[in-house]
């Protein structure tokens, strides 16, 4: 008799345990009293994972433009490196009357349609004239000076120099026919640029080069 007493105590203080075991269960899960939400299999929930393939397939290209860099690195010369500042140079009125933005294809010349080339130059790496826009929505990138232009004694096998008026146009004679032809323009359209500060004429090498 004590024997099935006893039997019955465990018996009901296991359904009370289990009694409050699924309260606390429903209250947590937000149920109004019944088990109805707990039984039933929930739907599936939705990983917070974003899409990756779509999102790479949305996400613009990174054409960004630093606002300035430096020219010459590791340079032969004994002059050093120079610091240019792209910024100005593509935004602001820099053209050599002072009148009007110079044009991606003043230093970027192999980024406009063969048609549009004018001796010396001869190689041309896009069909259409290279512009901001253009840049900006295009995914072929703008190639860099050494990718024709090489420093001396550093041509890549299978690569040749370019070269003008029987002159190889290495990375320093390119740099310097470029920046100091548009220089020396603007100096004789407006001398009293002469006054502005990191203006320099193709006579003022240690106003652009820093020595190192």
């Amino acid at each position: 008799m004590k024997r099935s007493a006893k039997l019955a105590v465990t018996a009901i203080l296991c359904v009370a345990a289990i009694a409050i075991l699924l309260f606390v269960v429903v209250a947590r899960n937000g149920s109004s009293g019944s088990l109805k939400g707990l039984l039933q299999p929930s739907a599936p929930t939705q990983s917070a994972q974003p899409d990756l393939v779509s999102a790479k397939l949305a996400a613009p290209a990174d054409n960004t433009i630093p606002k300035s860099f430096v020219l010459a690195k590791d340079s032969l010369s004994e002059y050093g490196e120079v610091k240019f500042d792209h910024d100005s140079h593509a935004f602001k009125q820099y053209s050599p009357d002072g009148k009007s933005v110079m044009g991606c294809v003043e230093c970027h010349h192999t980024d406009q349609p063969k048609s549009a080339l004018k001796p010396p130059l001869a190689t041309s790496e896009r069909d259409v004239t290279l512009t901001m826009e253009v840049f900006q929505k295009a995914s072929q990138k703008v190639s860099e000076c050494r990718a024709c232009h090489f420093q001396d004694g550093n041509v890549p096998e299978g690569k040749t120099m370019p070269v003008s008026s029987k002159k190889e146009l290495n990375n320093e004679l390119a740099f310097h026919i470029n920046c100091n032809t548009c220089h020396d323009a603007a100096f004789k359209l407006r001398p009293e640029l002469k006054t502005k500060p990191g203006f320099a004429t193709s006579k003022d090498c240690t106003v652009c080069h820093k020595a190192s």
